[in-house]
Parts: C-alpha cells; structure tokens; sequence
C-alpha cells in the first residue's frame, strides 16, 4: 500500500477525509493526520509518505510552504491541495509545484476524491513497474561491468594480456584509464562466509559491496574497486604525491568502512600497497600483495595499513600439542569457564609470537578440537550438538587466529553446559563424576575403592550402578582412558616408554607394555617404531 499523511487545520475535514474514504480499498494507507504543516514536517522526517492531501490556508505553515519543504528532501512525492480559495493566485503556485490536483472543499465530495485516488494509485502503480525495470536494467549493466572488471584485472595479474591495442581498449571501455600509475589496496571481506550466507547469494554481496564502493569513490573523485576472488577486493587510488596519498587513502578508507558497516553491517580489512608507476611494476605488486594475504590471518578484523612480507616459523606446532589438549579438556571437566577463556587467550599469544603458518594452526586447533570432543562422548549422557564436519567447516573457513579463539571458546562453553546439564539430571551425576575423576587423576593409580570413597558410595555399589548404566565395568573404562592418553603421549611427545607409564601411574613398566598390546594389539615400542 501507499503511505499518505492528511494536514488541515479544520478537524471536521480530518474526521471526514480519515472515516468516509476507503483508503484500504483503493491501495493507499493512512500514516499520519495533523492540524497544522510543521506538526507534518517533523513526521516526514522520520517517514517519508507517497502523497500528501493538505489545505492550503493552516497557521504556523500553510500547505504550499510545507509541500516546498517536502520537495526539497524528495521531488517525487504526489501531493493534492484542498482548499477554500477558488483563487487564481494559490493555483498558479501548486502548479509550479506539479501537484496533482486541486479540490475545493465546497464542491468536495467522497466520490470525486476515491475517483481522484484511484487515477493517482494507476500513475503509482505505473511509475513503480517502470522503475523496477529500470533498476533491472540497471543492476544488469553494473553485474555485467562488475565480471569484466574481474576479468580484466585477472588477465592482468596472469600475464594474459592479448596486445597492447587490447589492454589500451579494455582499460578505457571499462573507466580504468589511471590504473597503470596508482596506490593499490588489497580489501578483505571480515566473516566471509557469513556474509554470504546473510546476502543469500556471493553474487549479491559483492555486488552490494562494490556498488557502495564505487559510489564513495566517484564522490570524492578518487579511485575504483575490482573484485579478485572470494573475499579479496583491489582499490586503486590514481598516483599522487606520497604524503597527500596517505592522507586521501586513510580518508576515504575511513568514510568506506564506516559506509560499508551502517548500509550493509559489514567490515572489511586492507593491506595498503605500495605506489606503482607503470603497468609492469603494478602487475608485480599485486602478485606481491596476494601472496602477503596469508598474513591476513593474523590481522584483527577492521585492520588498515602496511603488511610485510614474513616467513612462518618452520617449528612444528604439534610439539606443544600435548599441554594444550591437557590444559584445556581439565578446565572444561573444572567447568571453569573464565580460566578457559584465559588459557585459550594464552594459547593464541604464544602461536601469534611464534608466527606459525595458518594451515598448521588450523590443523592444530582442529585435532584439539577433535580429540576434546571424542574424550567427552565417551562421558555418559554427554552430547555435542558439534559434528566432525561441522567443525571442519568453521575451522577451515575461519579467517583469523582472533575469529578461531572466539570460536573455541563459544564451543567449548558449549561444552561446559553440556557437563553442568549432565550433574543436575537424576542419579546420573555419580557416573559422570566418576569419569571425571578419572579423567583428571590418569596420572596415578585409580582403584574402584577410590572413585566410590571420592563419591561417598560403597564400592559394591557403585561398580553395579556404573555397570547398569554405562554397560561396562568402571575398571575397563579407566584402562580405555589410560591407553588413549598413552596412544596421544608416544603420538605427540618424544617421552621414553618408561616416563609415559610412570606419567600413567603404573607402577610397573611391564605391566604397562602388557595392558597396551592387549588394547592395541602391539607393543608401546612397535607402535612408535610403525608411526615413525
């Protein structure tokens, strides 16, 4: 429906013009009566209407004023002009504001005006279809311009440049004359991934973004946008002085991100580039900039400004696996969700002052991830709403060591709750606290007189109560969480056979060997051999 507001200063007219027209009937609905132009105003400023019907003659502001005023925030608006005045003078006026009728109240009846209404509503109607074509149209040449531009800018980077003629040709028909001697700017799109999934569609979203970019750009006369691939969007500012570049480039960045995060709630980081004074040298920088994305990783989401090329350590991360997996699944067991948060904080400092290569802190996490998880499925009645894909998915498609933090810790409070839940069911939280137990003591010996005195229960019946309700017998379990965490030692640390049973609480290296061939079906010493 259309929006229309009514303004006259005479109440009668309001009550008629608001209780005697169908307005539902003929498209149009009501938003706003007032008795006087700037009670009006103040209105339509904070809700445009489509047409306006307001008297001519009001105190404070008359309506010819206030149809002025309307006009200059939107020319498009209809307006229709009551009137006591059958007076040659107030008629001239509206017409050179292009209302689109004038009605005297005495001759006014309810019949003349549904009729008015329903010739404006067929004009609406029809401006409306043909400026959705015209948006169509629109939005067609720019998606179109937005491929080419892609195209071009992929060519360029590829050394797939057909000629000279070709390259001149293409750089005019697509407005990218100064590109040859510019700045460039290497954009990433923050939450990629969920972006594409808010805007439904990666098509849109980039459109969306470079649409809005561009429009900032032809403002202050200064630069164009290209989308590269995925995430990855250039700028380039036209050659200037460097220190007035500076100054142009961290200015228009600011009104871009603030631009792009009040329109359309996203944020983006830039990696600035060097200037570039002819064709050769750009292509050489960007191919310089592209490989510089894998510093992305370690970029807080909103970042501008210089990247250096560095070199990951070459340390391997997985030498540290062990302590962090330990640390981490004993302040979940603890329910401890501020020391966690902590622990996670101090984790990601140290990869962050280490510099390890993305790939591998991904890896990392994920095996954390993993094996946390698989520990805590084999507590009774405990439940992760978290697959192994699902968790493949946001680790692999997380951007930043900073995003990857903030997702551990919102999963491994999951996590928590999870443990919390399980102690508030009925007569199922002996169970879970014997796991626990066991979890957190595999370091030394545990004894089922142990687990029952730390539960306050008789032996007898505690073995029977675990027995019901796990389908196994308490000692089994302990044996399965003592071998598990001897397969992860020799997996993840150079500790000799016999530091690993001590660490395990056995009191006799054989006894040791003996219970892991018969888990495992080979000897510690084998085991280690086979995997290298």
């Amino acid at each position: 429906m259309y929006k229309i507001i009514l303004v006259d200063d005479d109440y009668l007219v309001l009550e008629f013009l608001t209780h005697m027209i169908p307005w539902a009937e003929l498209g149009f609905s009501v938003v706003g009566s007032y008795q006087n132009g700037t009670q009006a105003l103040e209105h339509i400023k904070t809700e445009m209407p489509d047409v306006i019907i307001t008297d001519i003659g009001m105190p404070k502001m008359n309506g010819i004023e206030l149809i002025r005023h309307i006009k200059e925030w939107n020319s498009t608006i209809y307006s229709i002009i009551l009137s006591c005045h059958d007076d040659f003078h107030f008629a001239q006026q509206a017409l050179k504001l292009e209302t689109f009728d004038y009605i005297l109240k005495e001759s006014m009846e309810a019949t003349m005006i549904e009729d008015l209404l329903s010739r404006l509503k067929e004009k609406l109607d029809q401006e409306k279809t043909t400026n959705m074509k015209k948006n169509q149209m629109e939005y067609l040449i720019k998606e179109n311009l937005l491929v080419l531009k892609r195209r071009f800018l992929h060519a360029m980077i590829d050394d797939k440049q057909e000629n000279k003629l070709w390259w001149e040709q293409q750089r005019h028909e697509l407005g990218l004359a100064s590109i040859n001697q510019c700045t460039p700017l290497l954009c990433f799109i923050d939450r990629y991934v969920e972006m594409k999934e808010a805007f439904v569609s990666d098509e849109l979203l980039k459109f969306s973004i470079d649409n809005l970019v561009n429009e900032i750009l032809n403002q202050t006369g200064n630069g164009i946008s290209i989308f590269y691939k995925d995430s990855m969007f250039f700028i380039f500012f036209p050659h200037g002085q460097r220190l007035e570049m500076e100054m142009i480039i961290q200015k228009a960045l600011r009104v871009i991100y603030n631009k792009l995060q009040e329109y359309l709630n996203i944020s983006i980081s830039t990696i600035i580039g060097e200037n570039c004074t002819s064709i050769e040298q750009l292509v050489q920088r960007l191919k310089g900039m592209i490989t510089t994305s894998s510093q992305r990783f370690y970029m807080r989401f909103g970042y501008f400004g210089l990247v250096e090329q560095e070199d990951f350590t070459a340390e391997n991360i997985f030498s540290c696996y062990t302590d962090a997996m330990q640390e981490l699944k004993s302040l979940i067991i603890q329910e401890d969700v501020e020391e966690l948060e902590k622990s996670l904080r101090k984790w990601v400092s140290f990869i962050e002052e280490k510099r390890y290569h993305p790939e591998s802190v991904r890896e990392w996490m994920m095996k954390i991830f993993l094996d946390i998880k698989l520990k805590f499925n084999s507590m009774q009645n405990f439940e992760s709403t978290y697959s192994v894909s699902v968790s493949d998915h946001f680790i692999t498609n997380v951007e930043t060591i900073y995003q990857l933090e903030e997702e551990l810790v919102s999963i491994f409070k999951r996590f928590i709750r999870s443990m919390i839940e399980i102690n508030e069911l009925p007569k199922r939280n002996e169970i879970l606290k014997a796991q626990k137990y066991v979890l957190m003591n595999l370091n030394k010996k545990i004894t089922l007189s142990d687990v029952a005195e730390h539960l306050h229960l008789n032996p007898s019946y505690f073995s029977r109560l675990y027995k019901k309700n796990t389908n196994e017998n308490f000692i089994d379990y302990v044996t399965k969480s003592k071998m598990e965490r001897a397969k992860e030692l020799i997996d993840q640390s150079n500790e000799s056979i016999e530091k690993i049973s001590e660490m395990l609480g056995f009191d006799c290296k054989s006894y040791f060997i003996k219970t892991f061939k018969k888990y495992y079906g080979v000897t510690p010493k084998d085991y280690k051999q086979r995997i290298g």
